[in-house]
C-alpha cells in the first residue's frame, strides 16, 4: 500500500533530527514533524560533550554554525562556593551553544540530507493499524508511514497516545532553571579568560543535584537543576542561588539579578528515568531522546545520549525495514535491548537512599584531591565508569 512516508519522526530536536538525517541518508523518505516553528528556544544549559561530534563527524564542517565556544574541562565547587576541584584538558572537552541555535542547524542538516519538515504543526494522535502507522496533526492533517519515530521530547505525545509512557513522575525527573544572559565577548573573555571550563556548584543548599556557570562566546549561561523535596520551590531557590554567585564574585559585576530573572525560563529533565520504561517500543512505534527519557541520570546531560539513542534505533530500523511485513514488529522490538550496549551506563543515576551516603563522600574527595577531582571530571563529562583506562586518562588528559 503506499505510504506518506516511509518513516515519520516526530520532534526536531536533537534526537529526532539526527533520526531523520540518518535515515535520510540511507535512502528512505523522512518526514520529520515539530510543533514549534524554527529556530525555537528549549530551556538547556546546552553543554554538548566531545563525544558527540567525534561519534558524529558531519557536525564538524559546520561546527561554529552550531555552537558558540569550546570548553575546556570543568570546575567543582563545593556547596559553600569556596572549595574547588579542577580537571583541565588541552584540547576542547566540548563546546557550548544556544538551543535555538544548535538544534536549527541539525534541522537543517537532516533536511540537506533528503529529510522533508514540517514546522508548526502539532501531532496531536497516532493510531497503529495492520500495516501502517497514522499520525493525526492538530490542523486535522494526517500521514501515514511504516515506522513512526518519537523524539517529540519529555512531554511526548507520541509515548502517550501509544501507550508507552503518560508522563513521567517526581521519581522521574529533575527541575531546571536556566538563564542564557547576554554578554559581550571582551568582558566574558576579561572575566573568565579565553579556554573556560565549565563550571559547577555540587549539592547547592544540600539538593540532590547541583548549580551552573558556563560562559559561552556572547552568553554567560546560569542554571540550577535538582530534584526537589516537597515543599521546596525551584524559583526561590534559583534566586539565592544567584545573588550567592554575585556575593562571591562568581560572575561578572555587569550580570545583574534583573538580567538573569528576564533570561530565565524552566523545565523538567527526565533523568535516567529510561531504566524505569519497560518498554520503548510498541508495533511500529518507537520512543528516543527525552521522550524515552534517554538523560544521564548524574549530569541531566541529554544532547548525546539523545543522539546516540537516534542512531542506535536507526540501526534497528533499518534493518527491519529490509525484512518482511510479518516480522516488521518483532525486529523493531530488538531496540528494547539494543539501546543498553551503548548508552546503559551513561544514563544511569548516581546512587541514591541507602547509598546516598557514598555519594557524598565521594563528592567530597572532589574537594580533598587533585586526582579525584580529574577522575570525576571525566566521569561527568563523558559518563565513564571508575575504571583504570579512566584513571590514566584523568592523570594524562588530551
Amino acid at each position: 500500500m503506499p505510504f506518506d512516508a516511509d518513516i515519520i519522526v516526530v520532534g526536531a530536536g536533537p534526537a529526532g533530527s539526527t533520526a531523520a538525517k540518518l535515515l535520510a541518508g540511507r535512502g528512505y523518505q523522512v518526514l520529520l514533524i515539530d510543533r514549534a516553528v524554527f529556530p525555537r528556544h528549549k530551556t538547556c544549559a546546552s553543554w554538548i560533550n566531545r563525544l558527540a561530534f567525534e561519534r558524529f563527524p558531519y557536525l564538524m564542517p559546520p561546527l561554529y554554525e552550531l555552537v558558540e565556544a569550546p570548553f575546556y574541562g570543568i570546575t567543582f565547587y563545593d556547596a559553600s562556593l569556596e572549595r574547588s576541584g579542577r580537571f583541565t584538558e588541552r584540547m576542547p572537552s566540548g563546546y557550548l551553544s544556544l538551543r535555538s541555535r544548535f538544534d536549527d542547524g541539525l534541522r537543517r542538516i537532516a533536511v540537506e540530507a533528503g529529510a522533508e519538515f514540517l514546522g508548526g504543526r502539532a501531532v496531536v494522535d497516532v493510531d497503529e493499524g495492520r500495516d501502517e502507522v497514522r499520525v493525526r496533526l492538530a490542523d486535522g492533517a494526517e500521514f501515514s508511514a511504516r515506522v513512526v519515530i518519537g523524539a517529540d521530547g519529555a512531554s511526548s505525545r507520541v509515548a502517550a497516545a501509544t501507550g508507552l509512557h503518560q508522563g513521567w513522575g517526581p521519581r522521574d525527573y529533575v527541575l531546571c532553571a536556566n538563564a542564557d544572559v547576554p554578554c559581550p565577548p571582551a568582558l566574558i573573555e576579561a572575566f573568565y579568560g579565553s579556554r573556560f571550563p565549565l563550571v559547577t556548584y555540587l549539592q547547592y543548599e544540600g539538593l540532590q543535584g547541583y548549580g551552573w556557570v558556563f560562559p559561552k562566546r556572547q552568553h554567560v549561561c546560569i542554571g540550577i537543576g535538582a530534584m526537589l523535596a516537597q515543599g521546596r520551590e525551584i524559583r526561590p531557590l534559583f534566586g539565592r542561588f544567584v545573588r550567592d554567585l554575585r556575593r562571591r564574585r562568581h560572575l561578572p559585576a555587569e550580570i545583574s539579578e534583573a538580567s538573569v530573572k528576564a533570561a530565565t525560563t524552566f523545565d523538567l529533565d527526565p533523568v535516567g528515568a529510561v531504566h524505569r520504561l519497560p518498554n520503548l517500543t510498541r508495533g511500529r512505534v518507537l520512543l528516543i531522546g527525552d521522550a524515552a527519557g534517554f538523560v544521564s541520570g548524574s549530569t541531566g546531560e541529554g544532547i548525546y545520549p539523545g543522539m546516540v539513542s537516534a542512531e542506535v534505533a536507526c540501526e534497528v530500523v533499518d534493518r527491519a525495514l529490509r525484512r518482511s511485513q510479518a516480522s516488521l514488529t518483532a525486529a523493531l522490538a530488538r531496540f528494547d535491548r539494543a539501546w543498553r550496549a551503548e548508552l546503559a551506563s551513561y544514563v544511569k543515576r548516581l546512587p541514591g537512599g541507602e547509598q546516598e551516603g557514598r555519594t557524598k563522600g565521594r563528592i567530597d574527595l572532589i574537594f580533598r584531591s587533585p586526582l579525584a577531582a580529574r577522575v570525576a571530571g571525566r566521569v561527568f563529562l563523558y559518563g565513564e565508569g571508575l575504571t583504570l583506562r579512566t584513571l590514566a586518562r584523568s592523570i594524562w588528559p588530551r
